[in-house]
């Protein structure tokens, strides 16, 4: 296999949290959540502990699980033989070692600065079996665009106790990262949302419906004003 690197590119400056909770990998992979669900139980995939016991992944793997799990041919213990192979060849040195870090706490609170499309490395066709291969790099440029979307939106956005309950808004304001996903989810058109929030941008609006997808309300939904107005003019 002919192994190419990677150019790194432009670091985020604030950096990003380092892993990411089950629901929101499999939407940026655009792969079965169920299908991820049963081959944990089953023991096939090993990820992270979160608060609560939640399942947390790492950025790559949301590259790693899209090659494998997009195919219908392999079996749970062929996609656990598949995803270590990947992992072992394609993750970058310099992310190597935290990557294996243990115990996964310790990862919990680390942040990343680079794009999450710099920490693998591009290859040619892996060939799995004699009759079968991933073509990788293919996974790898179709799911760049949402992931490096997602993790720079993430480093626009704030969680304060103080501000809507502690909900996701974009920095400096008190508009909720949520609302802006729904609307756009439910078709205003873009032009409309930029109009009543002209300090977004056209990317914050995508990242916002893919946010909103990876975190679906729990519960009865709030009332009132304050989760739909934001009250911050920003130039």
């Amino acid at each position: 296999m002919d192994m190419i690197s990677v150019d790194r590119s432009s670091v985020m400056e604030d950096g990003i949290r380092a892993v990411l909770s089950l629901r929101e990998t499999v939407v940026l992979a655009e792969i079965s959540e169920a299908k991820i669900r049963k081959d944990i139980e089953k023991g096939f995939l090993s990820p992270l502990r979160g608060s609560e016991s939640r399942h947390c992944f790492r950025w790559p793997d949301v590259f790693f699980l899209g090659a494998v799990y997009r195919s219908e041919f392999l079996t749970g213990g062929a996609r656990q033989k598949v995803l270590r192979k990947l992992v072992e060849t394609l993750l970058t040195p310099a992310y190597r070692f935290e990557y294996n870090l243990s115990p996964s706490d310790e990862l919990l609170h680390r942040r990343v600065w680079q794009k999450p499309s710099d920490l693998i490395r591009r290859c040619n066709k892996m060939m799995i079996d004699a009759a079968l291969f991933i073509d990788f790099d293919r996974v790898r440029d179709e799911l760049t665009p949402r992931v490096d979307l997602y993790a720079t939106g993430l480093s626009r956005i704030e969680e304060k106790e103080g501000t809507l309950g502690g909900e996701a808004v974009f920095k400096n304001t008190r508009l909720s990262v949520r609302h802006v996903g729904k609307m756009s989810a439910d078709g205003e058109p873009s032009e409309s949302i930029l109009s009543d929030y002209p300090y977004l941008r056209e990317d914050d609006i995508q990242f916002a419906r893919l946010y909103h997808e990876a975190h679906p309300t729990v519960g009865r939904p709030r009332t009132g004003a304050e989760t739909l107005v934001d009250v911050t003019n920003i130039p």
